[in-house]
């Protein structure tokens, strides 16, 4: 479970809904696939290294809910990946998310300041781009008209119509 506390509202609030039983474990494998989560939800360690485990996060409201978003969205990925694996593979899955981290490696090197948030949106744009290619064969619907609504209020128009 994750201890929150959103500087903005000056309140603690307790968050469990993600796949794991261990907050610091699920945030350190998370921030590998979206590495913008370590900006929004910023680890408070305790006076006592001992106490790892009561390690306690702040966040902002608006913060706290794309991380939220984060989490569904993945969840979302997981389970096209799975429908694509039955479809074609294992590897075929493993190479359209390796083919999404390096359009994000691309969108980062062609940017002239950093912005992980931007980054974390091209990824999921590509990897959700590349699952409705492959999906449409079974009928699947299109996924990135509603990824695009879902987030056209965090990340700019530019980055939001990004094609692959």
């Amino acid at each position: 479970m994750f201890k929150i506390f959103l500087t903005d509202q000056q309140k603690s609030i307790e968050f469990s809904d993600y796949p794991s039983d261990d907050a610091v474990k699920f945030m350190m494998n998370f921030k590998k696939i979206f590495p913008s989560t370590m900006d929004l939800l910023l680890p408070v360690l305790p006076d006592d290294a001992d106490q790892i485990d009561t390690i306690t996060w702040e966040s902002t409201q608006s913060d706290f809910e794309i991380f939220k978003r984060f989490i569904q969205e993945w969840a979302t990925v997981e389970l096209r990946l799975t429908a694509l694996t039955k479809l074609k593979n294992r590897e075929s899955a493993n190479q359209l998310v390796k083919q999404a981290q390096q359009a994000r490696r691309n969108h980062q090197q062609q940017q002239s300041r950093l912005n992980q948030l931007h980054g974390d949106f091209v990824f999921l744009l590509a990897i959700h781009s590349y699952l409705d290619t492959e999906l449409v064969e079974i009928g699947a619907k299109f996924y990135l008209p509603t990824l695009r609504n879902d987030w056209k209020n965090n990340v700019p128009k530019a980055v939001l119509m990004l094609s692959f």
